[in-house]
């Protein structure tokens, strides 16, 4: 049986809904026919020097999205000095010399990675061993990405729309090598739903008489959102409030505190990391949430009005 190596790092989760949903995606297209694997790459080849600072560092840049957006714009100027060839090459060698004896041990038929530093150790592996397979990249941010997804050594890089083509070859990848298809959501965004609104709410312990908004920061929780989340509580908002927290534990624990020590006249839920958005989006009228990608693209499925607090960077702006 052929495979396909899905690598991606779990940097909160713009880059692992996408690559689950393409494997849900190939294999209900093609049942049987192919081993697909997605993984947390750095962490699963071992490399976990370089899996903290590559994580820590997105969560440092969550937490600071104006120098976030200056770091963006330096990025893109310094255009082959940054991209993720390179990059990796004199920043993550650990990861680097890991990763590429994964994939030896692998022995992938094609690659398709949803991160960019994935697509290069993907690539130097390949140069490495000469490994016949070919080496796909995802880009991952739907309008404008920025200077680390260029590679005109891999075979392609797909986008989700033709403003983010004209971004990458503007920044030298080959316009041959730039494809458009659509961005991959999960199937059961598309799906009828087998609970109703009033057993979701229920079962969160909401009241389903009520409006509901939901509020999320994405899948690391860092960012403005929680602070609209505590001021609505504390003043009486008269919606239920679904807030996910994603793997900010601080954050779960803080909300946790304030839903028993103050009392509302608002129900809450707090949630940590979720798998069931799809419910969630639902069950509610509105949502305030991060500008993230998935996010975005979710709200917009599932037709729920949204205000985006805040966004992590220039790639999220669009």
């Amino acid at each position: 049986m052929k495979k396909i190596l899905i690598p991606m790092v779990e940097a909160g989760g713009g880059h692992k809904m996408p690559a689950l949903a393409i494997k849900d995606a190939l294999g209900e297209l093609y049942p049987g026919k192919y081993q697909i694997d997605v993984i947390d790459f750095a962490k699963e080849a071992g490399a976990t020097w370089d899996d903290k600072i590559i994580k820590g560092f997105w969560d440092w840049a969550l937490a600071r999205p104006d120098i976030t957006t200056n770091l963006n714009v330096l990025l893109d100027s310094l255009n082959h000095l940054t991209r993720s060839n390179t990059v990796m090459r004199i920043f993550f060698q650990q990861f680097v010399h890991k990763g590429t004896k994964y994939i030896l041990n692998y022995q992938p038929d094609i690659v398709f990675s949803t991160h960019f530093f994935c697509s290069s150790v993907a690539l130097f592996a390949r140069d490495r061993y000469r490994l016949p397979y070919k080496v796909f990249s995802y880009m991952t941010d739907p309008v404008r990405g920025h200077n680390l997804w260029v590679n005109p050594r891999i075979e392609a890089v797909v986008v989700s729309t033709e403003e983010a083509k004209e971004f990458l070859v503007k920044q030298g990848e080959p316009k041959s090598k730039v494809k458009v298809m659509p961005f991959p959501l999960n199937k059961k965004f598309f799906e009828k739903l087998t609970k109703t609104r009033e057993e979701i709410l229920s079962e969160l312990g909401l009241d389903p008489s009520r409006k509901t908004l939901l509020a999320t920061s994405g899948g690391q929780g860092i960012g403005d959102t929680s602070e609209y989340i505590k001021e609505l509580y504390n003043k009486n908002f008269p919606f239920n409030i679904i807030a996910i927290c994603g793997k900010n534990n601080d954050l779960f624990n803080e909300l946790n505190k304030l839903k028993s020590g103050v009392s509302s006249e608002t129900p809450l839920a707090v949630l940590g990391f979720v798998n069931n958005m799809h419910e969630l989006l639902e069950a509610s009228d509105i949502a305030i949430a991060k500008g993230g990608a998935s996010t975005t693209f979710e709200v917009l499925v599932k037709n729920v009005p949204t205000i985006f607090t805040h966004c992590a960077a220039l790639h999220e702006k669009g």
